[in-house]
């Protein structure tokens, strides 16, 4: 499967955000504790990703917006729906 240009910049987009270094909204695994950490942010991404490609019910309207904001709010719902992530509070 082919991966969209820029993915790599995403996810340091997506980390700006929710992730380690200085996020706005600092997203913690529910269980651990732990910050969100680029690992799950790719693995976020390429689930997204793929369910776009697919066309998976959920997503059958979606498509890659080559890494734009409304694919960041995106993935971050995975990583709190499917990953178990949540703001910290």
């Amino acid at each position: 499967m082919n991966y969209p240009h820029g993915v790599y910049d995403f996810i340091k987009y997506v980390d700006s955000f929710y992730g380690t270094n200085d996020p706005l909204y600092p997203l913690i695994d529910q269980n651990t504790k732990d910050p969100l950490n680029l690992y799950d942010i790719m693995r976020a991404t390429v689930n997204y990703v793929e369910k776009c490609m697919k066309g998976d019910l959920e997503f059958v309207h979606y498509s890659w917006g080559d890494g734009d904001s409304l694919d960041r709010e995106r993935v971050r719902d995975i990583l709190l729906d499917e990953f178990n992530y949540g703001y910290v509070s």
